[in-house]
């Protein structure tokens, strides 16, 4: 096996759970809300013991600048007391030259004007989860009564941008609303909004007609229908927004061209810059393979070592969509601590709870070293292409067998349409980024400037080219963003 820089604390991105697999949603292709199926019991609350352990063995061997993510489930859940608590502890383990930066990962239906502002004073990146209009975004993104959830994440928007907390868009790509790359990409510049991602939701569910087999899952977009849905986004980006637009796999071959790093890891050489923690302290490589075989460490048991064999040809159980979380009555509100309770953990963990700050020197190297490899376990197909460097095989996740093999991923298709598409445009840009100057912005057209859409539920990507445009101007859609 080779040689990898595997879970330095110096260069790790932490990804953290603090509810676990809690949410007050119910999405079609979420791929977390099965792993609550490991854990023994129902509480998928992060204890403040847990919370001050991480950050007391973490911050004092990071980097000077570090990044920490929020995820979940539905890390707002855990309410505005539990991340109050956790930015005193940050202050208390963080070096004087060091800085803490957060990013949270959320579907927005829990924000309000005070978790705005706590936001915006703290620093946070945002990232909000919205699959486009109206129509696209309730395909699939529904509450645990089944009800689309648009209106509720457009207003969440809303108030993000009222009180003036950075963020950005993540979009996931199914089936339906990759087909209409223009569409989409035009309805989120109508929102006015600069900073994009674009994940496609490639998840497995078993196959019928070959038992041990997984088959792409229905709702997943098609690796070919991704592929157009890069090209014909990145025409439009490069002709008219390459200037003020930030879509994140471009610029992720950007950096890769110009400063020969990657910063997306589906795209990166080995699967060793991140990881995952749970909310019970449980330490995991990646939230993509939250999976005993590949559990690294547990907070708060020093003892603690993973029983589960790794060597030999064993295949890793993929992590397939079950029937959903269906939260307890009590949990509908914003705070799952609520603050009584929260206040009788304060006070415990001040009496005297032990805080594990040694949890980090106990990640098993052998481990972090064998799920980091898998991802270099690649076909001859790979291995000669001319655009391996840009992807590496692409995610685990996204190979039928999960990395145990050596197999392409289900994308390579779409990566090879895609890089040999835009190639010789990445280029030509790359080549002034590396001379420290601005490529020369876009030629100016005629076209009218974007404009900010209502957001409102009315406001649906799939609009008819003589209807009113979304944006408002009051011209029919194909006089105006319809151009794009």
């Amino acid at each position: 096996m080779p040689e990898l820089p595997i879970l330095q604390p110096s260069d790790v991105t932490l990804m953290i759970k603090p509810v676990g697999a809690l949410c007050n949603l119910d999405c079609t292709y979420c791929y977390y809300l099965p792993t609550k199926s490991i854990y023994d019991v129902p509480e998928h609350r992060m204890k403040l013991a847990t919370l001050e352990a991480i950050f007391a063995g973490y911050l004092p061997r990071a980097a000077d600048q570090v990044m920490i993510c929020w995820q979940g489930g539905e890390p707002t859940l855990a309410g505005l007391d539990f991340f109050r608590r956790m930015i005193e502890v940050q202050e208390k383990y963080r070096r004087p030259t060091q800085r803490v930066s957060h990013a949270l990962q959320t579907n927005g239906t829990l924000l309000d004007k005070e978790w705005c502002d706590f936001l915006r004073q703290n620093g946070f990146l945002v990232g909000l989860s919205l699959d486009g209009g109206v129509g696209f975004h309730n395909e699939y993104r529904l509450d645990n009564a089944g009800h689309g959830t648009h209106e509720q994440v457009t207003q969440g928007l809303q108030l993000l941008r009222d009180r003036g907390v950075e963020h950005n868009i993540l979009c996931v790509l199914n089936d339906k609303n990759v087909r209409q790359p223009k569409q989409l990409y035009q309805y989120m510049l109508g929102l006015g909004e600069d900073w994009l991602q674009f994940i496609p939701a490639i998840e497995w569910e078993v196959d019928p007609a070959r038992p041990g087999k997984n088959r792409l899952a229905s709702y997943s977009p098609p690796p070919r229908a991704y592929g157009k849905f890069l090209c014909e986004v990145f025409d439009i980006w490069f002709e008219k927004h390459r200037d003020r637009v930030s879509i994140r796999i471009f610029d992720a071959v950007l950096n890769k061209l110009v400063h020969d790093q990657m910063p997306f890891c589906i795209l990166d050489g080995s699967c060793h810059t991140q990881m995952t923690i749970e909310h019970d302290g449980a330490v995991f490589g990646c939230d993509h393979f939250i999976e005993r075989r590949w559990q690294l460490a547990q907070i708060g048991e020093p003892a603690w070592r993973n029983p589960m064999d790794i060597s030999g040809d064993q295949r890793v159980g993929i992590t397939i969509h079950g029937d959903g979380y269906k939260p307890n009555s009590e949990l509908s509100g914003r705070d799952i601590f609520g603050a009584e309770d929260l206040q009788e953990r304060y006070t415990a963990l001040e009496l005297g709870d032990r805080i594990d700050a040694g949890w980090i020197d106990r990640v098993e190297r052998q481990r972090t070293g064998a799920f980091a490899a898998r991802k270099q376990r690649l076909p001859e197909k790979c291995l000669s292409c001319e655009w391996q460097r840009l992807c590496y095989g692409g995610c685990p996740k996204h190979r039928p067998s999960g990395g145990e093999v050596e197999e392409t991923t289900m994308l390579c298709e779409a990566y090879l349409m895609f890089y040999g598409h835009a190639m010789e445009r990445f280029e030509w840009l790359a080549s002034y980024l590396r001379r420290e100057e601005q490529p020369p912005p876009p030629a100016p057209t005629p076209q009218p400037a974007v404009r900010t859409a209502p957001m409102t539920a009315n406001a649906d990507a799939r609009v008819g080219r003589n209807d009113p445009c979304p944006c408002g101007s009051g011209k029919k859609y194909k006089k105006c963003c319809g151009g794009l």
